[in-house]
């Protein structure tokens, strides 16, 4: 199973296909000399967070930092993972740059623990933006070791692709190396079915909803991108 995310506003020359392994998702990154998102957190992401109190957060699939450097610098003490060494490189240098304190770790979620015992199954808060699996075989799989980290009264955050980008056909023949030609479209009411299939514990939905955002294609046009945002919790 693999997992990642963009945390921003998932637009770039090449916004489409799924890899499938750690060595995909790490070419994608190391083929760019420069960073391959915008460096902004996502937008869902930051409406919702705001109105929390800040505690322990894990960001699933932090690409290259953007969302897991906005929690710590909003007060939360923050952990962020993600399968691509490079990805992680280039989020430690930003958090750097803006004297940010984060736990960055490359790790794969299907296998990755804490090293702190007390953070085990302890985030008060869970966000994983845009995680990727191949459906349907795996994303069932992929939420139950996502929210096994939320700890009991926690929170467990997911935005995920409602749409497919306009331009994404186009831009199909880019890809090879084990990416996979499609997007996974998903419901916020699918992936809490999912999640209460999966996880032992009880969730209760607080928000689950479909939201449209603004971007800019590969071509520089303006265009719209629906996102699926469920807010589950653990009660």
């Amino acid at each position: 199973m693999t997992a990642t995310g963009s945390h921003n506003d998932h637009t770039s020359a090449d916004d489409t296909g799924v890899p499938d392994s750690v060595a995909a998702w790490e070419e994608r990154y190391a083929d760019s000399d420069d960073t391959i998102w915008s460096g902004n957190p996502n937008e869902a992401l930051v409406a919702i967070v705001s109105a929390m109190t800040p505690g322990r957060v894990l960001d699933v699939g932090c690409g290259e930092g953007a969302d897991v450097i906005w929690l710590a610098e909003n007060g939360w003490d923050a952990t962020g993972i993600d399968l691509s060494t490079t990805a992680i490189d280039r989020a430690r240098k930003a958090a750097e740059s803006r004297s940010v304190s984060a736990e960055l770790t490359v790790a794969d979620i299907s296998t990755w623990e804490p090293e702190d015992h007390d953070r085990r199954g302890g985030f008060d808060l869970v966000t994983g933006s845009f995680l990727h699996t191949r459906l349907p075989d795996t994303r069932e799989e992929l939420l139950a070791r996502v929210a096994a980290h939320v700890a009991p009264g926690g929170a467990l955050l997911l935005v995920s692709h409602a749409t497919m980008p306009p331009w994404a056909e186009e831009h199909s023949e880019k890809f090879e190396h084990g990416m996979d030609h499609h997007h996974e479209l998903v419901s916020p009411n699918g992936d809490f079915a999912l999640l209460i299939g999966a996880s032992p514990n009880r969730w209760e939905i607080e928000l689950a909803e479909t939201r449209t955002r603004q971007v800019t294609s590969p071509s520089g046009e303006p265009a719209e991108l629906d996102d699926a945002v469920l807010l589950a919790r653990r009660v």
